[in-house]
């Protein structure tokens, strides 16, 4: 008789999902190492309402200081503040996604941070890509 796991591969080339943990920080972390990792991203950062870092992934340890910015960020009327307000500890922001979404009566935001190109834009696939990561948050912390 087959286990649960051998069902799942039987019929699929490969598992999606390579690692699993439960606890449930490590599974967002996780959810978000797949995610960076299949679409090439420097980091992906998700803050609360308060701007505090929910879970990261990637990046050069300035996650707390974006997410705290995240906010502002998804706010588009405050957002427009920050042009031009590059600093070394962060990307410049047309190298940055983000979108909000709400988790249980929270509201969470979340940024993808491409790895630098020149001038490049956020494209459809980063806001693709954080409907995944949305998508995947709200799977884990409903179990």
């Amino acid at each position: 008789m087959a286990t649960g796991s051998e069902r799942v591969n039987e019929g699929r080339g490969t598992e999606r999902r390579h690692r699993r943990s439960a606890c449930l920080a490590d599974a967002l972390r996780l959810q978000l190492d797949a995610c960076r990792e299949d679409e090439g991203l420097a980091a992906i950062v998700v803050s609360d309402e308060h701007g505090f870092c929910v879970a990261h992934s990637g990046g050069d340890g300035g996650h707390d200081e974006l997410a705290a910015q995240l906010p502002m960020l998804a706010d588009p009327a405050l957002r427009r503040s920050f042009e031009g307000d590059d600093d070394e500890l962060q990307a410049p922001r047309a190298d940055l996604a983000v979108t909000t979404f709400s988790v249980g009566g929270a509201t969470l935001h979340a940024c993808a941070v491409k790895e630098s190109e020149a001038g490049a834009e956020p494209s459809a696939e980063g806001h693709e890509l954080l409907a995944r990561v949305a998508s995947g948050f709200t799977r884990l912390l409903a179990q």
